[in-house]
């Protein structure tokens, strides 16, 4: 069997292919509140959870497979899955950087489901998986301190290994 990549750049020098669009703009139609983003398992949780947008696989699965369903519905041919934010520095930001790996596992778990059910019901739309790795809430590149402008909140290898366990669950 041919890699991926020659699997793709063979589709690509013959069709457009079109990727899924953006998962935060999709998940503010469902109005959800602090609850929803809580869910059962993180109701006692002291940090507000609302806007953790890659939390909802967890809680809320569903709905992030309804909404992949519905850009593959729309036509794209890459979904992408819902853990822009899912790094374990981000999530520190919701104390939850813990629960990470168990994040991207469950996004792309969700993901892969909704692309199999699609293709029962069309089997000839190729659909493809990519894990989506966002940029971390704290940069490297600047001093958060003007009196200090050698200061850092974060290394280069603090980066590298939470995007290194965040790769990791997305393939596992």
């Amino acid at each position: 069997m041919k890699n991926l990549k020659e699997i793709l750049s063979k589709k690509l020098s013959s069709q457009i292919m079109f990727l899924d669009g953006a998962m935060g703009t999709m998940i503010q139609q469902y109005k959800l509140e602090e609850e929803d983003f809580k869910g059962d398992r993180f109701k006692d949780h002291q940090t507000n959870l609302k806007g953790n947008n890659d939390l909802l696989s967890i809680v809320k699965p569903d709905i992030i497979k309804e909404i992949h369903t519905k850009y593959m519905e729309a036509g794209s041919n890459i979904i992408e899955t819902n853990t822009f934010n899912a790094t374990s520095i981000s999530q520190k930001d919701y104390d939850l950087s813990e629960i990470s790996d168990e994040i991207n596992f469950q996004s792309a778990k969700i993901a892969k489901e909704a692309i199999n059910d699609f293709q029962k019901l069309n089997p000839n739309h190729d659909v493809y998986l990519a894990g989506a790795i966002g940029p971390t809430n704290t940069t490297a590149s600047m001093s958060p301190d003007v009196n200090d402008p050698g200061k850092r909140n974060i290394s280069y290898d603090e980066l590298k290994d939470s995007y290194y366990a965040q790769a990791k669950a997305l393939v596992d």
